[in-house]
């Protein structure tokens, strides 16, 4: 996809984060890039959960007061070379 034809403009951000998909083990993952309507995950193959999956994603670590980042609900949109697009829901 081009950028002309993007919502939110993409960012480099690499962090890590949680990725919660139901059923599953919570996994880490790192991002590459975020944008205000989602973000890249970078994750192995085998680890990629399948397009239209709904998820939750958290930053890893803590906010204010020891306060943990909020679960994020979010979809998995497509496999990448490295991983996968996911979009927010509900922002």
């Amino acid at each position: 996809m081009n950028s002309e034809r993007r919502r939110h403009p993409r960012l480099p951000m690499e962090v890590e984060v949680e990725l919660h998909v139901p059923g599953e083990p919570m996994r880490v993952a790192h991002t590459q890039d975020l944008s205000g309507s989602g973000v890249l995950l970078l994750l192995a193959r085998e680890e990629c959960p399948a397009p239209g999956t709904q998820v939750q994603i958290r930053v890893v670590g803590s906010i204010g007061e020891g306060e943990e980042p909020p679960l994020v609900p979010a979809r998995i949109v497509r496999h990448v070379g490295e991983g996968v697009a996911v979009e927010f829901e509900g922002i």
